[in-house]
């Protein structure tokens, strides 16, 4: 005879969910969240919840961001909200000039919630709103959602080249493929097809042939004329680590290290006769040693992936980029 599912209580509900273990609550991982429906932080993962009725969970209308920290200072927070909020304009989510500040104070104390200086990551992510099941948002009210994340980051090898491969999987529409948006079930099949291959993180290429995108980062190469080149963003998403690259390399072409600097389009031809191939994703640099049966160069990280790895880490600590994290406002 089936037994059919219990129908439970306020209380009795949220006693099976503090006993529920997940991996990552059983690995202690995950440190703070804040939840706009409880306008509070929360730090027992057991009760880091999206309501069902928010349409950033059932329908997917929802953008996100992240920040990196460092010694107790969050790097690039202004650029990524800057990019959520250009995302949330573009998703038509109900964001007003005030949003930026208000964003900022509370991304900053969910970090000093976690109470970490180091070897954490910070995820955050904007939603319609809540109200009902419709696909439009016009039954919701409240205004839009915001959720922070606080959770352990992992060791990244910046030292051994990862192999990487040629996925099938259709690119996104320009629209999706500008704004960082809670849909990232292309991403997902890009990384899965490359893993079946072989591969890492995956990369797009459009139907004349031309390198787009990875599945969480953008792709740099260097070619034997010495100029480090990447992809535009006209279709793809506007990467900030991309953007520091290209900003900080200028110090290896004043120094005769790189003979220029371009974003344009490469093709996939370029791709396999590079000299270096590296990802650029989370303010990380990750060297390619392999394109499917292709090696790069010698298959190796290369020495502008490493100088690129090196200036990144220093502009981590760039009082321009910086935002200290207010650990006082939870100390005992």
């Amino acid at each position: 005879e089936k037994t059919p599912p219990p129908l439970v209580g306020n209380v009795e509900a949220f006693g099976k969910l503090a006993q529920e273990k997940t991996p990552m609550e059983v690995q202690n991982s995950v440190l703070a969240m804040y939840s706009s429906p409880l306008g509070a932080i929360i730090t027992d993962p057991a009760l880091m919840c999206v309501p069902v009725d928010d349409h950033g969970f059932h329908r997917g209308h929802a953008v996100f961001d992240t920040c990196n920290v460092l010694d107790g200072y969050a790097y690039g927070l202004e650029m990524h909200i800057n990019r959520l909020l250009l995302s949330a304009k573009l998703a038509r989510l109900p964001v007003t000039d005030s949003s930026y500040e208000q964003l900022k104070d509370i991304v900053l104390s969910t970090l000093a919630a976690a109470g970490r200086k180091n070897g954490v990551f910070c995820r955050y992510w904007m939603t319609v709103g809540r109200g009902d099941f419709h696909v439009s948002p016009k039954g919701c009210t409240g205004g839009y959602g915001f959720y922070v994340v606080v959770h352990e980051t992992w060791e990244r090898d910046g030292e051994n080249a990862v192999k990487e491969a040629v996925v099938s999987t259709p690119l996104k529409p320009k629209l999706l493929a500008n704004m960082k948006s809670n849909n990232y079930m292309i991403n997902a099949l890009t990384a899965m097809e490359a893993e079946d291959k072989g591969g890492n993180l995956g990369l797009q290429v459009d139907p004349e042939g031309y390198l787009q995108e990875a599945s969480i980062s953008c792709v740099g190469i260097v070619e034997e004329d010495g100029f480090m080149r990447t992809p535009p963003f006209d279709s793809i998403l506007a990467s900030t680590t991309v953007k520091r690259s290209l900003a900080l390399s200028q110090q290896l072409v004043d120094g005769g290290v790189l003979e220029g600097i371009e974003q344009t389009r490469v093709h996939m031809e370029q791709v396999y006769k590079a000299k270096e191939v590296f990802l650029l994703g989370g303010h990380h640099v990750v060297p390619v040693g392999c394109v499917g049966d292709v090696v790069i160069g010698n298959g190796s990280r290369g020495p502008i992936c490493k100088r690129l790895q090196e200036m990144q880490h220093s502009d981590m600590k760039n009082p321009d980029m910086i935002d200290r994290i207010p650990f006082e406002l939870y100390s005992s």
